[in-house]
């Protein structure tokens, strides 16, 4: 499996903001945006963004398979969803991780 990381750029634009500093949560509304960002980038990047357009993307079937409390880290595994004429599955995990100055975060996505 290839390891994706997103760029610094878009850690800028789905960056945490507000009050608290922890990580978001597997199932999040930011973590799932972001996945599905990555899912996008990356079609882009193999010469398919023609095709972005004619799917719905969802992150389902969210599941925690771990919290590591100490550095605030999460291993997320889910169903990544192309929604279309006809409906694509991809079995994906990924990690969440927050900086050490708890601003931003990164998601490591596996399965793509």
């Amino acid at each position: 499996m290839k390891k994706y990381l997103i760029s610094i750029s878009l850690i800028g634009m789905i960056g945490l903001t507000g009050c608290t500093n922890s990580t978001p949560k597997c199932g999040d509304s930011e973590t799932k945006d972001l996945v599905i960002q990555i899912a996008k980038d990356k079609l882009t990047q193999q010469g398919m963004s023609t095709i972005i357009p004619k799917f719905n993307f969802e992150v389902a079937n969210i599941r925690k398979i771990e919290h590591n409390k100490d550095v605030d880290s999460y291993q997320c595994a889910a169903d990544f969803k192309m929604i279309g004429d006809q409906t694509k599955t991809l079995p994906i995990t990924y990690t969440v991780e927050a900086t050490e100055d708890g601003k931003s975060f990164y998601i490591n996505v596996y399965g793509f």
